[in-house]
């Protein structure tokens, strides 16, 4: 009744043109030299060259490192290269700037600098034995949530599995939002990563270690991420969108962070892993089966999240209402394009659902915290449902 909780962030700067305190944020952190990882898609936007500006006005030198990869999540030896750089140049403070992969490739490098073993070494839950050097993260996506957590995704290849490091000496010293520098994310990727952002906030909402402080960051996500998803996705030059879809973004990041994902994720990892499907829809994919399977558990919650999506619950059953939840998500991610099942992938082998079971079922980081105990053959049945 009584529950006890901690509550964890990095420091944030949020708002329209918040990109400009990033040298002052570097000085706080004592940085002489920055390694600064970008993609190629932020730099062609200009945003690189402005941040090294903004740092050199701060008399702070910059390194410049552009990340380019063939798989939606990034490789172990991309975060281990990108270390033994850092090393090189003897740098005392990492910068990333872009989505999520970017940034979990940020985090993990400057981790690596303090923590001598391979990223495999630390995949699982608080492994990593000590800090990094002091990072900042800016997002160039409404989405992951990745720039205030302490988890870093990555594909491991031996596998063919996506796994985590999540530990909180991942966690990033400080994070800059500006909503500013979503603009220039295309359609498809503001759809994707805007519902892995829902996903942050909904999934912690309906897991066994959701506590009042998450509850009450993730309704107004939900509530905000639901309303503007639309308009951001059909105009991305709407900047009340785009404000609105970047504080809801930070606030499931947040509640991400401290009360954690559950099923949809761990189940979404062998699909990603094998198919090499982006994150958003490796999840939204099987989204309709896993809620369908625990709504039994969370009927109430679920109403609730109906509610904060601006359904009318009013004269409904606590069951019609959680049902309601469930249409609401899937017609929101049919009108944003977003794949409702596998066969909408053009996965349609279902001999391989064994095994995804078994991958799935080692994922007890994020399965623990399902609202519903879930064995493999329960697995099996989420993942035959979602054809």
């Amino acid at each position: 009744m009584y529950k006890s909780f901690t509550f964890k962030t990095p420091s944030i700067v949020f708002g329209m043109d918040a990109i400009n305190q990033v040298g002052i944020e570097a000085k706080k952190l004592n940085a002489k030299r920055v390694l600064f990882l970008t993609g190629p898609n932020v730099k062609k936007a200009g945003h690189g060259e402005r941040v090294m500006s903004l740092l050199k006005d701060e008399q702070i030198e910059t390194e410049l490192s552009i990340l380019e990869r063939s798989t939606p999540e990034p490789t172990t030896d991309i975060a281990e290269n990108t270390a033994k750089l850092a090393r090189e140049l003897k740098v005392d403070l990492i910068i990333g700037m872009g989505g999520g992969s970017i940034i979990d490739v940020a985090k993990m490098s400057a981790a690596l600098l303090n923590n001598p073993l391979k990223v495999r070494d630390y995949f699982g839950k608080e492994k990593l034995p000590n800090r990094g050097i002091p990072t900042i993260m800016i997002p160039t996506t409404s989405g992951t949530g990745a720039e205030v957590t302490k988890h870093a995704i990555f594909l491991d290849e031996e596998n063919g599995v996506k796994k985590a490091v999540a530990s909180s000496n991942l966690l990033p010293d400080t994070a800059i939002i500006d909503p500013l520098l979503t603009v220039s994310c295309p359609a498809k990727v503001t759809a994707s990563s805007g519902m892995d952002a829902f996903l942050h906030a909904a999934e912690p909402f309906l897991s066994k270690e959701a506590n009042l402080l998450t509850d009450c960051i993730a309704l107004k996500a939900i509530r905000l991420i639901s309303k503007w998803i639309g308009p951001a996705f059909a105009n991305g030059e709407d900047m009340e969108a785009r404000y609105y879809m970047s504080l809801g973004s930070l606030m499931a990041g947040l509640v991400l962070n401290n009360s954690g994902t559950s099923l949809v994720h761990a189940l979404a990892y062998p699909i990603g892993g094998e198919y090499h499907v982006p994150h958003g829809p490796s999840l939204t994919c099987i989204l309709n089966s896993c809620l369908n399977y625990i709504k039994v558990a969370k009927q109430e919650r679920l109403a609730m999240i109906a509610e904060a999506m601006g359904e009318r619950i009013e004269g409904l059953s606590e069951r019609e209402a959680a049902q309601l939840a469930i249409d609401a998500i899937r017609n929101l991610l049919v009108k944003l394009g977003l794949p409702t099942s596998l066969t909408d992938l053009n996965i349609t082998d279902k001999s391989k659902v064994g095994k995804w079971a078994i991958d799935g079922y080692a994922e007890q980081r994020l399965l623990s915290r399902s609202p519903r105990v879930l064995s493999v053959e329960d697995i099996k049945t989420i993942y035959e449902n979602a054809f």
